[in-house]
C-alpha cells in the first residue's frame, strides 16, 4: 500500500460525503427551492415600486399546445416615463407552492403619470398543477429623452431640398 493508494481512498472519501450531503439537501428540500432561487428587485424598482404600479396581471394556459398568454396593466404614477419593464410571475399549485416561473419584459415607454396594457402569448410548458400566479415588477429603466430630434422643413420652389432648423442641425429638441 503506497501513497496513490491511500489518495485514492481520500479522494473516494470526499466524493461519497459530498454524495451524500447532496443526497439529504435533495431529499429534505423541494426541487421547486433548488431550481427556483430568490427573486431580487433592482435598486431601480425598489425606488420606484410605490410609483410604478402592476395593477393587474393575468395568465392563462392552453392545456393543449402549451399556449400561455400574459396580460398586464401598468400605472405609472411617477415623474419619469419608463420603459423596459420586467415583469417576473410565479406559478403557483392550490396548496401556493411554487411550480415555475416565467419572466416577461415590456419594452415599450410609459409617460409618467399614465397607464398601460401589455398583452403576450408565447409557448412554453406550465405544469398542470399550476392554478394560479404572481407577478410583480422586478426591472425597469427610466428612459431618457432621445439625444437629438429629426425635424422636417418645408420644401420650396421646384428642385428646393430639405433645409434643416438651427436646433435640429445642432441636436436640439423641441417640446
Amino acid at each position: 500500500m503506497n501513497g496513490k493508494f491511500w489518495g485514492k481512498i481520500a479522494i473516494s472519501a470526499v466524493i461519497l460525503g459530498l454524495g451524500m450531503y447532496a443526497f439529504n439537501t435533495f431529499s429534505t428540500t423541494p426541487i421547486a427551492k433548488i431550481l427556483l432561487p430568490p427573486v431580487e428587485a433592482s435598486a431601480t424598482a425598489q425606488d420606484l415600486k410605490d410609483s410604478v404600479i402592476l395593477s393587474r396581471s393575468e395568465i392563462a394556459v392552453q392545456e393543449k399546445g402549451h399556449l400561455n398568454r400574459a396580460a398586464f396593466a401598468i400605472e405609472n404614477n411617477s415623474k419619469h416615463d419608463i420603459k423596459n419593464i420586467k415583469i417576473i410571475c410565479t406559478v403557483l399549485d392550490n396548496a401556493g407552492g411554487e411550480q415555475g416561473r416565467d419572466k416577461w419584459v415590456v419594452y415599450d415607454t410609459i409617460k409618467a403619470h399614465a397607464n398601460g396594457v401589455f398583452s403576450y402569448t408565447s409557448k412554453m410548458y406550465v405544469s398542470n398543477r399550476a392554478t394560479s400566479s404572481q407577478c410583480r415588477i422586478v426591472d425597469m429603466e427610466i428612459a431618457k429623452p432621445p439625444l437629438f430630434a429629426i425635424h422636417r422643413g418645408k420644401t420650396e420652389g421646384q428642385g428646393g431640398g430639405h433645409q434643416p432648423t438651427e436646433d435640429a442641425m445642432h441636436g436640439g429638441t423641441h417640446n
